[in-house]
């Protein structure tokens, strides 16, 4: 190739790859529920859960397809709700708002009759909104987690950019003011969120 076709061809490359690449790339967004297990608990002096209330969960996801029926996607999942302190004889006693916020690399996987399967490792921070009871001291570093998830889309025409989604994660919770009070050992916390997930851009 001489060099003045080569000095055309490499700006049309550079130009045509990113606009090829934001063409690939999908955007999706699902609205749902969340359930958390109870944050901390203790039956030693004197029995009490700290549980986040039922509540909503937001994630936006951006795919990008490798090599078929494999996506590679970056998601940000976002929840919101109250925390309260759950004793023996009923008495529920508000502490805080609590605001999650995290932040995944997933790995999905198309199979037949229209579920996806997605698996994912990430990040996740906590933010209340007050500094007490249990976050008292703050809230920690970011924790690490892990997530799997299975949607299914219904196989009619006029929903294929919508899918049910399931998901599970788990990660470890400590702060520094349950290690204060002599919680040496951090706690598994599980989340469970069922959500409608709808593809905004790209192929469903």
């Amino acid at each position: 190739m001489s060099g003045r076709r080569l000095a055309a061809v490499i700006p049309f490359a550079a130009a045509w790859a990113p606009v090829h690449l934001s063409a690939q790339v999908t955007v999706s967004a699902s609205l749902g529920a969340r359930y958390t297990s109870p944050l901390a608990r203790d039956s030693i002096v004197t029995a009490f859960d700290v549980r986040a209330a039922l509540a909503p969960a937001a994630t936006v996801a951006a795919g990008l397809p490798l090599r078929a029926p494999w996506t590679a996607e970056l998601a940000l999942d976002f929840t919101s709700s109250g925390v309260a302190r759950h004793d023996p004889d009923g008495t529920v006693a508000p502490i805080t708002h609590l605001t999650t916020l995290a932040l995944g690399v997933v790995l999905a996987r198309s199979l037949p009759r229209g579920f996806i399967v997605r698996a994912g490792i990430g990040g996740l921070k906590y933010l209340p909104s007050e500094q007490i009871g249990i976050f008292r001291d703050g809230a920690g570093g970011v924790a690490p987690f892990g997530q799997l998830a299975v949607a299914w889309t219904p196989p009619v025409p006029l929903a294929r950019r919508l899918a049910i989604e399931a998901r599970y994660d788990l990660h470890r919770f400590l702060t520094p003011a349950l290690r204060n009070e002599g919680f040496t050992n951090s706690r598994t916390i599980h989340r469970v969120a069922v959500a409608v997930r709808y593809t905004l851009r790209g192929a469903p």
